[in-house]
């Protein structure tokens, strides 16, 4: 069984303006199909991709001990060292690298801009790209969404790995949760049809952006943290929030998230949970593909082509066909086309 699939989170613009950095292959050519790379237009098509969430991440890499201590801790070993260093002309330069390999590939890759492009996807052959900020700090006012909406952005996750002025994060110290301005935030978000992500986001920051939020949000990246108690995982009330919010989570590949020895039967175990629990509406899939820094993808789900492994293991474990089609893209396209009916 191979369904078509939204992806929710992929790094690709950071592995080409990073060159690669802490990831085992180098960039070349995106029509090329490179053995290892996590994926490529020959891949996408391999594994029936129709829709990308394109993100940046406006990091700039940095040696910091107290940024290195604080990723460790997070993500259970060595991680790198990244500030959001001059954020938003970071931004830009992503955003010109996405407009590029669009630009190259437009026989192959498409933008997603407006509802027609949302109407169209998989029907001309071609797979659509959906930009997506990850972490609000390029926003130095709220307004300031307005100015990359007309830059392509449809997506903004409101914090990474940091602290900022709109919402305390995972890794907090202290849990301030949505800030006025993060509320302000959310609340254009839904206006211009932004799809708002709380990936990285603190427990009470997602709650009360869900409770604030008028559209479906996602949570692109994360699994379940009573399957795996990491702080970049949702517990029960978090998915309750999501559920009630009409929104979705992407299971995601990222490591430490999954398990001690990630695998595709572990990343399996998350999706179990939170389907037998919350239901098969509140899930997709956020690989966080050319996101996985210094460690080693997950056995089984070495690239997106074996995408397939995971619809087999779901369908052995009893979740029906029409459910591995809904987690697989129907859910996520969903709350696409929800917040897109505000795009102009």
């Amino acid at each position: 069984m191979l369904p078509p699939l939204v992806d929710l989170h992929e790094d690709i613009s950071l592995y080409y303006v990073h060159a690669g950095a802490g990831l085992k292959f180098k960039p070349m050519g995106f029509d090329v199909d490179l053995s290892g790379r996590h994926g490529d237009i020959p891949k996408y098509r391999r594994a029936n991709v129709k829709l990308v969430f394109s993100s940046i991440a406006p990091l700039t890499p940095t040696i910091s001990r107290m940024r290195v201590e604080q990723l460790a801790r997070g993500y259970g070993g060595f991680y790198g060292a990244y500030r959001t260093r001059a954020p938003t002309l970071t931004t830009l330069e992503h955003i010109v690298t996405y407009n590029n390999l669009l630009r190259q590939h437009s026989k192959d890759l498409r933008p997603v801009l407006t509802t027609s492009d949302v109407d169209e996807l998989g029907k001309d052959g071609r797979i659509g790209f959906l930009i997506a900020i990850e972490g609000a700090e390029p926003l130095e006012d709220v307004e300031d969404l307005e100015i990359f909406y007309k830059l392509g952005v449809r997506s903004l996750q409101l914090t990474w790995n940091f602290d900022n002025k709109y919402g305390a994060t995972c890794m907090s110290k202290k849990d301030y949760g949505l800030t006025g301005d993060g509320e302000d935030l959310v609340r254009l978000c839904n206006e211009m049809g932004v799809i708002v992500d709380l990936s990285h986001a603190s427990k009470r920051t997602t709650v009360e952006a869900l409770s604030a939020s008028k559209l479906p949000a996602i949570v692109s990246h994360a699994n379940a943290k009573s399957v795996r108690n990491h702080a970049r995982n949702l517990d029960d009330e978090e998915l309750e929030a999501l559920k009630n919010n009409g929104g979705v989570v992407g299971a995601t590949f990222i490591p430490p998230t999954i398990s001690d020895h990630a695998s595709l039967k572990g990343l399996a175990d998350h999706i179990m949970y939170i389907y037998e629990k919350f239901g098969p509406d509140i899930l997709a899939i956020g690989t966080d593909f050319f996101g996985l820094l210094n460690v080693d993808e997950p056995d089984g789900l070495e690239d997106i082509t074996k995408i397939v492994n995971l619809w087999n293991e779901l369908l052995n474990r009893g979740v029906k066909e029409s459910d591995v089609e809904k987690i697989a893209y129907l859910n996520a396209l969903r709350v696409v086309r929800e917040n897109a009916k505000r795009w102009v």
